[in-house]
C-alpha cells in the first residue's frame, strides 16, 4: 500500500517539471453528485478487479472535487489514470510517467530515491 501511494504521488501531473493534463469532459451526463460519484466507486472497483498496480478513491481534493486514480506499470514507467467527479460532471485525464534514467534500471527503489519529497533535509538531523 505504501508503495502504491509512493507511485501515485511520484506520477502526479505537474510534478518534476512534467507539465498538467488537461481533463476531457465526459460525455456521460448524470443527476447529481452522488450519481457521478457512483461512477468513480464503480471504475476503481473494475480496476482492481483488473489488478491494476495502485488504485485510490474515489477520495475528496476539496469540496465538491472527487477524484479516483489507476496506475499500471508500463515499461519503464507507468500510465496513470484519473477520473474526476466536479459536481455532477464527470472527467478524465490518462498520463505516462517514465521513469527511464541514461544508465539506471527502473525499480521501486530508484522510483523511491528520485521522489525528492522522500528526502530527508540534512540540515535537521
Amino acid at each position: 500500500m505504501i508503495l502504491a501511494t509512493i507511485l501515485l504521488l511520484v506520477a502526479a501531473p505537474g510534478t518534476a517539471g512534467y507539465g498538467e493534463v488537461q481533463f476531457v469532459a465526459s460525455a456521460d451526463v448524470f443527476a447529481d453528485a452522488s450519481a457521478c460519484r457512483v461512477r468513480l466507486e464503480a471504475e476503481a472497483g473494475k480496476a482492481q478487479a483488473q489488478r491494476y498496480d495502485a488504485v485510490r478513491g474515489p477520495y475528496e481534493i476539496a469540496e465538491g472535487d472527487l477524484r479516483v486514480h489507476m496506475v499500471r506499470a508500463e515499461g519503464s514507467g507507468h500510465r496513470i489514470w484519473e477520473h474526476r467527479c466536479l459536481g455532477k460532471d464527470l472527467s478524465s485525464r490518462t498520463w505516462n510517467h517514465s521513469m527511464e534514467a541514461a544508465d539506471e534500471e527502473f525499480t521501486l527503489e530508484s522510483a523511491a530515491a528520485k521522489a525528492e519529497w522522500l528526502k530527508k533535509d540534512a540540515s535537521k538531523q
